[in-house]
């Protein structure tokens, strides 16, 4: 007994080297999958991944042109999805120099979890290689409402550990990974998590997940075609519990692209009956990458909305002057034959309408979002200005006479990414950007004009959260803040500014 104590605390104080240096055991997850879902040998793993990713480049072609930020993808077998999700890799091959870190978002298949869980370890163990987290993510996203540690799902859970073979395949030796499981969580919470890691080019985001499952062949192949459709519409709304293993990650990404003005694409899509013949449920498979609307492509669409809109200045201005006429004469704003009109003003947009009478102003209404026809949205919102705006009373028939209207468009807003209250402040353009600011339910927008108020960012920024109902030095990780400019139309620059109020 004496013996084996002095063995034992002569233990204690050896060295330890090699690999496992300054790695204690509970810091690394090992792998569930290998020699089942993927070979055991790192080489002949290394191999696969690689000649599955050249095949789809060659097959494809989905390298050119610009690669997309985020990619979902398939998460079966190497044997049976592995073709599907190569596609979404070799989509990302020329983002190899830039990417840092990849998160991987998928959901538990082994259980029922809380919330949106993370992984303490620090490692990730592979046949072929070993990950590091990444900790300075993780100690962000731990921070946020509804994020917490949970080792026993992902320890059970390979589905994001089917990614790695091809991260290994694509990108540097030094990239890291942020492993994300989403269970109960609410779409609103899965956007933000996104926006939290959304980051730049040093970041890329996979959402591993497979398709609908049936025995019916045919069903299967209709069924993963038609959420195709959705998902490049960015329909959030049409992800059901049965269009993917993984409904909840792929329903928040695509609530932040539409939100972002991310476009999603179909890169490939098959099933498992197009590799191996089974009497067992047929899978969907499904690669699509979602792609951000470059500088040029932003700044040509506002051009082109701002040309559309000179051209058609006085019949806009009249659309907002006549439905006033209306709310006089029938109480209600001005119905719209929009088939008249040309249609890129029956497209949906974002306006304000502002009554100025001898120079001051009279009412204001405006919408934050798009969620109309810009025809109707001037209509409502010149309604709304002279008759529902509660700091005055509503205007009389003798001002209107003598009553200028002026239309404010929204660009489409685009967001502003930080980390920080003072990175978000040093981003902010004084005197040009609008501000919309949003915190789960509270939100608030300040136009462009309203620099005139505010001598500096932190002023404005101040005030916006006072706004949407927030403290003055509130600040959480969840804060969304996107920037917009206006194009503005008056009736005071129309050679008649009377015509608008008078009947055609």
């Amino acid at each position: 007994m004496i013996y084996q104590a002095i063995v034992l605390l002569m233990l204690c104080f050896l060295p330890i080297t090699g690999q496992a240096k300054n790695i204690m055991p509970q810091e690394i997850r090992y792998p569930t999958a290998v020699g089942s879902f993927y070979p055991r040998n790192g080489r002949e793993l290394s191999k696969k991944a690689v000649e599955l990713i050249e095949a789809a480049d060659r097959h494809l072609r989905v390298s050119d042109g610009q690669p997309p930020k985020a990619i979902i993808v398939p998460h079966n077998a190497l044997y049976f999805s592995g073709p599907v999700a190569a596609a979404g890799y070799a989509a990302l091959k020329r983002l190899k120099p830039f990417v840092k870190c990849v998160v991987l978002i998928g959901s538990s298949h082994q259980g029922k979890y809380f919330g949106i869980s993370l992984s303490q370890a620090r490692y990730w163990e592979m046949p072929n290689r070993r990950f590091e987290t990444d900790r300075e993510l993780t100690d962000r996203l731990i921070k946020m409402q509804g994020i917490g540690f949970d080792n026993d799902a992902h320890e059970a859970e390979s589905s994001l550990e089917m990614q790695l073979p091809f991260i290994n395949a694509i990108f540097d030796k030094n990239v890291k990974i942020m492993p994300i499981l989403v269970e109960d969580a609410s779409i609103e919470q899965v956007s933000d998590l996104i926006d939290a890691v959304w980051g730049g080019p040093e970041t890329v985001i996979v959402i591993s997940t497979d398709m609908f499952a049936s025995k019916d062949a045919d069903l299967v192949q209709r069924t993963i075609q038609k959420t195709a459709r959705s998902l490049e519409k960015r329909d959030s709304s049409a992800i059901k519990s049965s269009s993917f293993c993984a409904p909840l990650p792929v329903a928040g990404l695509l609530s932040y692209a539409r939100e972002n003005n991310l476009s999603v694409q179909t890169l490939d899509l098959q099933t498992s009956a197009d590799h191996y013949v089974t009497t067992d449920k047929i899978i969907g498979f499904g690669a699509f990458g979602i792609y951000e609307t470059d500088e040029a492509s932003r700044e040509d669409s506002r051009e082109q909305l701002e040309a559309v809109l000179q051209a058609n200045q006085e019949s806009l201005l009249r659309v907002a002057a006549q439905s006033i006429v209306t709310g006089f004469e029938r109480g209600r704003p001005l119905r719209l034959r929009e088939s008249r009109y040309p249609e890129e003003l029956r497209e949906k947009g974002a306006t304000f309408v502002n009554i100025y009478y001898n120079g001051v102003l009279r009412g204001s209404a405006g919408s934050t979002e798009p969620t109309r026809s810009i025809l109707e949205d001037i209509a409502e919102n010149a309604y709304a200005a002279a008759f529902s705006d509660f700091r005055f009373i509503p205007l009389s028939e003798e001002e209107m006479k003598n009553a200028e209207v002026s239309i404010s468009f929204l660009t489409r807003p685009v967001s502003i990414h930080f980390s920080t209250e003072a990175e978000l402040l040093s981003k902010i353009t004084p005197q040009s950007d609008g501000l919309i600011l949003k915190e789960r339910s509270n939100r608030a927008l300040f136009l462009p004009q309203i620099w005139e108020t505010f001598s500096s960012p932190k002023e404005f920024l101040i005030h916006l959260k006072q706004r949407a109902g927030l403290p003055a030095d509130y600040w959480s990780p969840t804060i969304k803040v996107y920037r917009f400019n206006v194009i503005d139309l008056n009736s005071g620059d129309l050679e008649n500014p009377k015509s608008v109020w008078l009947p055609r």
